[in-house]
């Protein structure tokens, strides 16, 4: 056998089955000199690549590593940070102080993305999250936030989009609520478009958004490891954001703020409103809040019905998420604003979207 030949069958060939004929060397030789082309090639393409990333990376000083430090003009970057000056996440983090912040880097975020953070606290301590900045690619890019150490937590938040930094006053920035002790929180973006990420503040058991500048954090009495916001006089709300007298009612010009009953705008007699800006008689209209006693004598309810008889207005039924207090009749005492709830010996269960009416004198048909 001719060693510098190759067999194969012949296609096409009259030849009879089983009959081979001999392949040239030649054709053989030009195989192996495509094969060495192609391989020069791809080394070609490779030491371009190698080139081109190691062309495009930057000499460091002590300065310039975002998350790492520089030794022999090269960033040697912190677990969960890549780049060439590590200043992209791209890994797990344990973050157990206080208070601090959490971000994907100083620039762009990087395509196909993924880094994780567990903050650690207590148990049923309080976790705050405050989202200072947030712009990642709508419907592609997002991030999870779960109460708890682990993604089989509640998830209790999802990110994605923008987030428009407070500008004005009516404007605020999400604050998300941990009540577990922990909160993970999960990044992931895809291949296509990239943003500027996010900058996320995280405190543990601390008063809401800082009690928005008109109040002092407080400790409960009743609950040594909780805090609480304690009010300025002018404030309330859980964060002290929502002022008694809106504009300090046009004071004093238009009214002033009582705040010594209801605590409210009491409106000079040329002006009305909740906060006396609108002139007497008003050429536009304005919600007017009653002083309900006593404010909440139930839980909220939805598909319930109502019907009005006489001085009352009788509530009955509907949807809670509290079984525990529902209460299935009510009434509304449209003279002296108070609510009271009517004990039920018998009757039908509890139900929601059914029909009542008021039959002749005081007989309400419920369907």
């Amino acid at each position: 056998m001719d060693l510098g030949s190759a067999w194969r069958r012949v296609a096409g060939s009259p030849a009879p089955h089983g009959v081979w004929r001999p392949y040239s060397s030649s054709l053989c030789c030009s195989a192996s000199l495509l094969d060495m082309n192609s391989w020069l090639l791809f080394y070609g393409v490779l030491y371009l690549v190698l080139y081109a990333q190691v062309s495009q990376s930057k000499p460091c000083d002590r300065t310039s590593c975002f998350s790492g430090r520089c030794v022999n003009s090269t960033c040697l970057c912190d677990q969960g940070w890549v780049g060439d000056q590590c200043q992209h996440c791209q890994g797990r983090f344990k973050l157990t102080e206080p208070s601090g912040y959490l971000t994907d880097g100083p620039i762009n975020y990087k395509y196909k993305t993924k880094c994780t953070w567990l903050i650690e606290g207590y148990p049923n301590a309080i976790l705050r999250l405050r989202f200072n900045h947030f712009a990642t690619e709508c419907s592609w890019d997002h991030m999870y936030v779960y109460d708890g150490d682990s993604v089989y937590a509640p998830l209790i938040a999802v990110f994605s989009g923008l987030i428009v930094p407070e500008v004005r006053g009516n404007e605020t920035v999400p604050e998300v609520v941990t009540t577990s002790g922990y909160v993970l929180l999960h990044f992931f973006s895809d291949a296509a478009y990239n943003l500027t990420g996010f900058n996320i503040f995280y405190s543990i058991n601390s008063c809401p958004n800082n009690c928005s500048g008109h109040g002092k954090c407080t400790t409960s009495v009743s609950i040594p490891s909780q805090v609480y916001c304690e009010c300025d006089k002018y404030w309330k709300g859980e964060a002290c954001d929502i002022p008694y007298c809106k504009a300090n009612c046009g004071s004093p010009d238009h009214g002033y703020c009582d705040l010594t009953g209801e605590k409210l705008c009491v409106c000079n007699d040329s002006w009305q409103g909740p906060d006396c800006s609108l002139n007497v008689p008003s050429t536009e209209s304005y919600w007017i809040l009653p002083n309900v006693k006593p404010f909440s004598p139930s839980v909220g309810r939805a598909s319930h019905k109502a019907v009005l008889h006489g001085k009352f207005m009788w509530v009955i039924g509907g949807y809670t998420f509290n079984y525990s207090s529902f209460q299935m009749v009510l009434n509304y005492n449209l003279d002296s604003n108070i609510w009271n709830v009517v004990p039920v010996s018998k009757g039908p269960l509890q139900r929601y979207g059914h029909s009542l009416a008021l039959y002749q004198v005081g007989i309400l048909l419920i369907f």
